[in-house]
């Protein structure tokens, strides 16, 4: 009675569920920040929980608004009854197996388009099947090349600028079934290389802004990720 009290008591830590999603852009090669294996598999917070469950989920996206994605799990176990030394080595193992989706050879081909939205908002309808807290790393400068919007024509970029409104609600009625939630944060990794790029990367990242305001789940943008735990 006492040991089933005692393992009570550690349930609620050792429940614990995590999910890290990583969505790289490669519809471009010169992005100067690019996931980096030991800072995304520091964020499983195995440092801080060894015996905790985490879900980490990858995929590139390139000119398709469906991309595949690789998803791998490593189950919680409970230390009172689990093997320490049994589950370092699985918990090595699951950071290897992350590490080399992360760092698996990129193919050559050359991405006339490029779709950034949908494959993010279908992330987060994927996502949100479970209850477990999720972020989101989003690779990317944002740039969409695609039917319903291109930052590469100039009648689009002068809509955003002229009736941002217009262009808000159209990419908000590419979100249908996306619901508000306060478990999961999206991450915007970026850093432009020129004047021009930073320009108008912050004029989609008040795009996006606006965007999660009227969805309901956090947003943050960074240059560069530090290693930290959740």
């Amino acid at each position: 009675m006492v040991f089933g009290l005692i393992l009570s008591a550690c349930t609620k830590k050792e429940d614990t569920t995590i999910v890290i999603s990583v969505l790289e852009d490669v519809t471009e090669t010169n992005f100067i920040a690019k996931p980096n294996a030991e800072t995304i598999t520091g964020f499983f917070g195995f440092q801080d929980d060894l015996w905790h469950s985490v879900t980490f989920r990858y995929s590139r996206i390139t000119s398709l608004t469906m991309n595949s994605r690789d998803v791998i799990s490593i189950e919680k176990e409970h230390h009172l009854l689990g093997n320490e030394l049994q589950r370092r080595r699985l918990v090595a193992d699951f950071k290897k197996k992350s590490t080399s989706l992360l760092q698996a050879k990129k193919d050559s081909a050359v991405y006339r388009y490029s779709s950034i939205w949908l494959p993010l908002i279908e992330e987060l309808k994927e996502v949100q099947k479970d209850s477990a807290p999720t972020e989101i790393y989003l690779f990317s400068d944002l740039r969409e090349n695609t039917k319903f919007f291109s930052t590469y024509k100039a009648t689009d970029m002068s809509l955003l600028t002229q009736k941002p409104v217009a262009v808000l609600n159209l990419f908000l009625r590419k979100s249908e079934r996306v619901q508000s939630s306060n478990r999961i944060k999206v991450i915007v990794v970026y850093q432009p290389r020129t004047i021009a790029e930073d320009e108008l990367f912050q004029k989609l990242k008040q795009l996006y802004v606006q965007l999660f305001s009227r969805i309901g789940i956090s947003i943050e943008f960074t240059s560069k990720l530090n290693t930290r735990s959740l």
